[in-house]
Formats: C-alpha cells, sequence, structure tokens
C-alpha cells in the first residue's frame, strides 16, 4: 500500500507549488509586457512601411528617385498630338542685307559664274547694344503765397501727389507695371529683380524703391485694390469657382494663400488660418456656382451643406493608387476592389473629356454618363469590404456622392471635373515662397496678392499685363 503523504510533506508540496505559480504568473507578466511592447513596434514598423511606400509613389524630379522606374515615358511630344513646325520667319524686319553670289563650287571646284537657282531666308534675331530707359526731370515751381505765407507746388499730370522730397524721384506707370509683371507672371525673385533690371535696361534699383512703388499702386483705396474688389463681385457671379490654397508666411508666421478661379477671374487672399469663414468671406451668400475644390474638411462645413461642389477626381484617383500601394500583398480582394473603382473613375473622366471634345454627341455623353455613374455608385455603396485602409476610403468617397459632389459634372458638363486649373495658379505662388521670405508684414502681403490677381486675370483673358497696370496706375 502506498503511503499516505505526511502533513509536513504536504505542506512542503504546498510550498513548491505556491512558487512555481508565482514564477509562472511573474514570467507570464513579463511576456505580457513584453508582447505590448512588440505590439507597439509591429504598429510602428507597419506605419513606417506604409509611410516609405507613399512617399515612394509620390511624385519627385527624376534626379531624386532612389530607384528609376522600370519603363520610364519617353520624353517629348506623344505621336498624334500638338504640332511640330521649325522656327517660324520673324512678323517684322528691321534690317536687310543681301549676301554676295558664290563664285566657286566646293564640290567640284569650279571657279567662274554660277547659275543663280534661288534666294532663301535666313534671319538673326538680336537685342540692340543696350536699351537705355527715358528720364524726364520736371522743373516743378514753387510759389508762395503773399498772404499766408504757404508753399504752393506747380502740378502736372505725369506727376503724382506728394511727390517731393525723399519721394520726388520715382519709376514711371510703364517701367512699373513691367517690373511687377516679371515678378508675378514669370516669377523672379524680388531679390533678383534689380540684376535683372541692369541687365535688360542698364537701370539700377533697389528692392525698396520696387517695394514703395508696389505699395503706392496696390495700397488700400488705390484704382487697383477697387478693380480686385470688382474682381472679387464678379466671381461670386461665376458659374462655378476652382479654390485651392499654399502656405505663406508673414513676419515669420504660418499664413495660407487662397486661389480662386472662374472661367476668366483669378483672385489670390492671403490670411493667417485657412478655416470655412474665409473661404465664406470670398464667396459670400449669394454664391449660387458650384466650388471645385478637394476633400478637405473645410469644405463639409454646415455653412457648405447647400453649395453645389464638384471634389476632384484627379486627387481620387491618387487616394484610390495610394491604398492600392497599401493593401497590395494581403490576403483578400481589397486590391481588386481598388482597381475597379479606379478604371470607372477613369471612365467618367474620359466620358466628360470626349464629349468636351466633341467626339461623342450629349445624348451619347447622358447615357455613357449614366452606365458609369452606376457603376461607380454599386462599387461605393458596399459594406463587406474587410480592410480598413479600403473602407475609410470607400467610407469617404462614398459621403460625397450621397451629397452629389463626386460626380456632379456628368449632369453639368460645364463644370470641370478636376481642381487642376487652382493648382496651377498657385505654382507661381509655390515658386515665390521657395525664392523668398514671403511677406514682412499684412499689408505686404495683400499688396502682392492684390498685383498677382490683376496680373493673373489679365492672362486668363488674354490681355497684356502691362497695358492693365498702367491703366490702374493713372
Amino acid at each position: 500500500m502506498t503511503e499516505m503523504p505526511t502533513v509536513a510533506e504536504l505542506l512542503d508540496i504546498i510550498r513548491q507549488l505556491t512558487a512555481r505559480v508565482a514564477a509562472l504568473e511573474a514570467e507570464n507578466k513579463a511576456l505580457r509586457e513584453e508582447n505590448a511592447l512588440l505590439r507597439q513596434e509591429n504598429t510602428r514598423l507597419k506605419k513606417r512601411i506604409s509611410d516609405l511606400e507613399r512617399k515612394k509613389n509620390k511624385y519627385v524630379a527624376p534626379h531624386s528617385r532612389e530607384e528609376r522606374q522600370a519603363d520610364p515615358q519617353r520624353p517629348g511630344r506623344k505621336a498624334g498630338q500638338g504640332n511640330f513646325t521649325n522656327k517660324q520667319a520673324p512678323g517684322f524686319v528691321t534690317n536687310e542685307i543681301n549676301v554676295e553670289l558664290p563664285n566657286r563650287c566646293p564640290t567640284c571646284e569650279f571657279t567662274g559664274e554660277l547659275t543663280l537657282s534661288h534666294f532663301e531666308k535666313a534671319s538673326v534675331t538680336e537685342l540692340p547694344s543696350l536699351p537705355r530707359v527715358e528720364v524726364t526731370v520736371y522743373n516743378v515751381p514753387v510759389v508762395l503765397c503773399p498772404q499766408c505765407g504757404k508753399k504752393i507746388r506747380g502740378e502736372h499730370p505725369d506727376l503724382q501727389a506728394g511727390q517731393w522730397g525723399a519721394t520726388a524721384h520715382r519709376i514711371g506707370p510703364q517701367l512699373e507695371a513691367t517690373i511687377h509683371t516679371i515678378r508675378h507672371e514669370v516669377a523672379v525673385s524680388k531679390r533678383k529683380l534689380p540684376r535683372v533690371l541692369e541687365l535688360l535696361l542698364g537701370l539700377k534699383l533697389t528692392q525698396s524703391a520696387i517695394n514703395q512703388a508696389a505699395s503706392r499702386l496696390a495700397g488700400d483705396g488705390s484704382p487697383l485694390a477697387k478693380y480686385v474688389l470688382e474682381l472679387e463681385k464678379q466671381l461670386r457671379q461665376a458659374a462655378y469657382v476652382h479654390h485651392d490654397d499654399t502656405g505663406w508666411r508673414m513676419g515669420g508666421e504660418q499664413a495660407w494663400v487662397g486661389a480662386y478661379r472662374s472661367e476668366d477671374v483669378a483672385l489670390f487672399k492671403v490670411n493667417p488660418q485657412h478655416t470655412s469663414a474665409e473661404l465664406r468671406a470670398v464667396l459670400g451668400e449669394e454664391f449660387q456656382g458650384t466650388l471645385v475644390c478637394d476633400r478637405y474638411s473645410v469644405y463639409d462645413a454646415k455653412q457648405f451643406a447647400g453649395m453645389s461642389q464638384q471634389k476632384c477626381l484627379a486627387h481620387v484617383i491618387r487616394n484610390i493608387s495610394d491604398v492600392a500601394a497599401q493593401v497590395k500583398g494581403r490576403a483578400g480582394r481589397g486590391l481588386a476592389y481598388l482597381l475597379r473603382l479606379k478604371e470607372n473613375v477613369q471612365d467618367a473622366l474620359k466620358v466628360h473629356r470626349d464629349f468636351q471634345q466633341g467626339k461623342t454627341t450629349e445624348r451619347q455623353f447622358r447615357f455613357l454618363g449614366g452606365l458609369t455613374r452606376g457603376r461607380i455608385h454599386r462599387l461605393l455603396s458596399r459594406t463587406d469590404l474587410r480592410t480598413p485602409e479600403s473602407e475609410r476610403l470607400r467610407a469617404g468617397l462614398w459621403k460625397q456622392e450621397e451629397k452629389g459632389r463626386l460626380l456632379h459634372f456628368l449632369e453639368h458638363p460645364e463644370i470641370p471635373p478636376t481642381n487642376n486649373a487652382a493648382e496651377r495658379q498657385l505654382r507661381r505662388v509655390v515658386i515665390t515662397r521657395k525664392v523668398s521670405q514671403c511677406s514682412k508684414n499684412k499689408r505686404g502681403a495683400e499688396t502682392h496678392m492684390r498685383i498677382k490677381s490683376v496680373v493673373e486675370t489679365a492672362r486668363l483673358r488674354g490681355g497684356d499685363p502691362v497695358e492693365v497696370l498702367v491703366s490702374l496706375s493713372r
């Protein structure tokens, strides 16, 4: 028979088991803590991988890519696109020279009179030795009133009020307008403008002189400032308005430049923040057109609930591509869903483009647009997606589709389906920001944006920005 353990033995076994349980509990606690740390590290690494994949797919200059594309597109014109011609003869001729007839054949060494076949035209376009500006000095009489002793200055139409003393010597309207056009249309930095003027005109100006001229031209209450207010009113009456913004600085502090673009108006506004209040201040309460924009949360504010909007499909396609890169290689059909959604969005753009180019009739446009919209609607209304990234994107797009803001252009083909126009308007602003320190204060920023609004609007309307600025300076 097996002997029953004594009480002392049982107590010893209990002590051993208790110690073993305590050790296992301590080990289990340490493993749980280590597991939590590993989970955090795993989450961090997944996010890092996702960020690197997005960065790899993001557009960068070719020389800054870590890896070259396997099959890059060839540069230059694509087959069947655009017209290629040789450089045409100049439209006007200031001098003509007759070249002497040759009297020797370099092929057979024949010397003598050669038979004239025809004349060919060749030209050389050149600058004169150095263009010079014209400087006009006005001898302004200053007289004294015999009754009160006050000084009275003579007036001339070409002289501005207060043009005496430290501000007696100024640049003329034509030169000033040209300087601002070079600054805003060509995006030459203010620091380089004096050197450009010296090279082209032999004129020496300081940055301060250029800044003062800009302040006088576009200051509060000036004809140019009033003209910009008129442009703002015209913008509110437009059928559609593009809007986008980019960063700026005023006195070293963060600010934002908003670009507003209709068919023939370009308006720029600078503000210390970019909220729905700034957007509403420009568009006003009476705006009845369509706002073309991206999916930034500002445009979903309650005060814009009744506003017609068209979300930029170029951004949507880019968002789909980014998410597709994240889910690539995972189990499930998330990637196939995203590729199918992207294909249908691209089809919607093609339907609109073909109609705008006259390849399809309005009836065909309505029919094809309806088919494409139905496919996109069915894809976005699905609720069985298991990939978090795909579901997040689908939910965001479905929210806009329910409000009629995703495919609005299929009902109104005059509305552009992308916000490319606003992004193009901001390119020179971005260049200026990169090559300068932006603005020292709000007054300088507003002056800059007012002049830019006039220059870009003139370009949109096919006019000469110099002529428009000259007309607003008198």
